[in-house]
């Protein structure tokens, strides 16, 4: 035969697909003979009874008739995809029209949600036609079946996906199925995938303590097609209403690294557990930091230290990572991962010294705290407005002995990592700089730093230090 397919997404072999959300199909087309201009992709989903609960069609090879004036739709900038020619060479089906002229006639039907090229094909799965069928929240969309009518949400439980492709007269060309599990998984983490030695520990650490990283790609997500990745792109309502269903009602593990204010991790993911209190209970809620701040430390881009993770412990709500010495180019709140500013790591914080007249960065972090649920209200794009975070940082730095007040100083968090260009800042972190006087030479410092949030400062956010100075 001249056709064959393949399901590459959802992928593994017999995949878990969380309650409550979308899913795409996805896969290749191999052929030897010229693929019909009016194929026809169909993708079913069969319950354990072999009766069909969805199916999504598309008859058009590289059809153009995507929606992608779409108010939702989130794109390269125009002098990178002019007229987004390379977009629809990519296949976004979460805006297929039957209409181009008219396309908010057809925008909701889910069963034309399908694209295929010569190459590969994509489809999109719906659960539910939003939050009043069984979704967690609203998708901006609504998906709705060919007669106009909503779908209630997916239960759990086993499925087959089928993909077919036929010829216009219905001759059958090539098909290809995979059995998939509907189900809530007992775990979940929040996890930032930056730089790469961090990357490489966070998917370490998910599968030795079994954890859950999701690679798949979620219906509403457009991945960067020009290789290059600069935000987050595609009906962002849409992939961020599918997310969400992950931490519905599962366990969380948090590793507190790199959470920029922007990222899903930040303003969608943890802001719906803060609204739902969640932060504050042991039971679902842990999180976890690297003993040196970083998965790697290194200075002149040779690595020095390699970190190791902790969880924090119960009442712990500010951990302090090390002292830098740095130079003059090191700045506040901005780290240098090749440490190209820095002079000296000091991770041993039983025993800090520090010359007189140098300058130190203080870096470290805090876990994140409960606030109140209402500081957090839900927007149309599925983004919370967050009214309080962690705000400042109080510094008071004293002659241990005669416990005088050397300096009191209040500074902010969200230290931003340079990895030859910025690679985000992170809201729960600090890298501050001080300058050590001259005449304090031969005391011994105490740095105390309590963290704060609108409400002033948190009991269990303090860390102190003490710095023999030489």
């Amino acid at each position: 035969m001249g056709y064959k397919l393949t399901i590459t997404l959802p992928s593994g072999e017999s995949p878990i697909v969380e309650y409550g959300r979308h899913f795409n199909v996805w896969g290749e087309i191999l052929h030897y003979d010229k693929l019909p201009e009016d194929a026809v992709l169909t993708v079913k989903l069969m319950n354990s009874s072999g009766i069909e609960v969805r199916h999504v069609s598309q008859n058009k090879k590289n059809n153009k008739n995507v929606y992608l004036d779409h108010p939702d739709l989130t794109s390269y900038k125009e002098e990178i995809d002019p007229g987004k020619k390379q977009l629809l060479e990519f296949g976004f089906p979460e805006l297929m029209v039957k209409d181009i002229e008219h396309p908010e006639e057809s925008l909701r039907d889910a069963t034309i949600k399908a694209f295929y090229s010569d190459e590969f094909y994509k489809a999109v799965i719906t659960t539910a036609s939003g939050k009043d069928y069984g979704m967690v929240w609203d998708d901006g969309l609504g998906l709705l079946d060919e007669n106009g009518n909503p779908y209630k949400v997916l239960p759990c439980g086993d499925y087959t996906v089928k993909v077919e492709l036929r010829n216009f007269d219905g001759e059958l060309l090539a098909e290809a199925s995979k059995s998939i599990v509907i189900a809530r998984r007992k775990t979940q983490t929040i996890v930032r995938f930056n730089p790469i030695e961090h990357r490489n520990n966070m998917k370490l650490w998910c599968k030795d303590l079994g954890f859950e990283i999701i690679d798949d790609t979620f219906p509403g997500y457009l991945e960067p097609y020009t290789g290059k990745w600069f935000y987050h792109m595609g009906l962002l309502p849409m992939y961020r209403a599918c997310d969400i269903a992950l931490y519905e009602e599962t366990d969380i593990h948090m590793f507190v690294y790199l959470v920029d204010p922007t990222s899903t991790s930040y303003e969608t993911e943890l802001a719906y557990l803060q609204s739902q209190g969640v932060v504050s209970n042991p039971q679902r809620f842990r999180a976890y930091h690297y003993d040196i701040g970083e998965a790697v430390l290194k200075r002149e881009d040779k690595e020095i230290e390699k970190g190791q993770i902790l969880e924090f412990s119960e009442g712990e709500y500010l951990y302090i990572y090390r002292v830098d010495v740095v130079s003059d180019g090191a700045e506040e709140n901005k780290f240098d991962l090749s440490g190209c500013n820095v002079k000296e790591y000091q991770t041993n914080l039983e025993k800090i010294e520090i010359d007189a007249g140098s300058k130190i960065a203080v870096s470290g972090v805090c876990r994140p705290w409960q606030m109140d649920p209402k500081d957090f209200e839900l927007r149309k794009d599925n983004i919370y407005n967050i009214k309080n975070e962690v705000q400042k940082l109080h510094y008071e730095i004293r002659d241990a002995e005669t416990g005088d007040v050397l300096k009191k100083e209040t500074r902010k968090l969200m230290m931003e990592r340079i990895d030859g260009e910025s690679i985000g800042k992170s809201v729960f972190e600090f890298y501050n700089i001080f300058e050590i006087e001259k005449e304090w030479v031969g005391k011994t410092i105490e740095i105390k730093v309590i963290a704060c949030d609108n409400s002033g400062e948190k009991e269990g956010a303090e860390g102190i230090l003490f710095v023999k100075i030489i």
